[in-house]
């Protein structure tokens, strides 16, 4: 699986906990969490500004920061207007 951040950062794994690791790894001020203790926080600062993202399970989690527009997915394979189109 892979997503990118609303900031752009791109994050690969096979499993969502494992997404929630890496998403966490990349947040300076937030590596020393547990992935519970680290989606509980982004849950906290995401319900201050209006946005419900459920901890239930990291499955669940992850969907939450799709809808929310924290995340969005990646498409695996070739970029859009890669090699072979044309501006002409």
């Amino acid at each position: 699986m892979r997503y990118r951040t609303n900031e752009g950062l791109l994050i690969e794994g096979e499993t969502s906990s494992e997404i929630i690791r890496r998403l966490r790894e990349s947040s300076w001020n937030e590596q020393n969490l547990s992935d519970h203790v680290y989606m509980e926080a982004v849950a906290d600062r995401m319900y201050q500004e209006g946005i419900h993202v459920s901890t239930i399970s990291p499955d669940i989690f992850i969907a939450g920061l799709l809808s929310a527009g924290l995340l969005t997915r990646e498409v695996d394979g070739s970029q859009p207007n890669a090699a072979g189109q044309s501006d002409h």
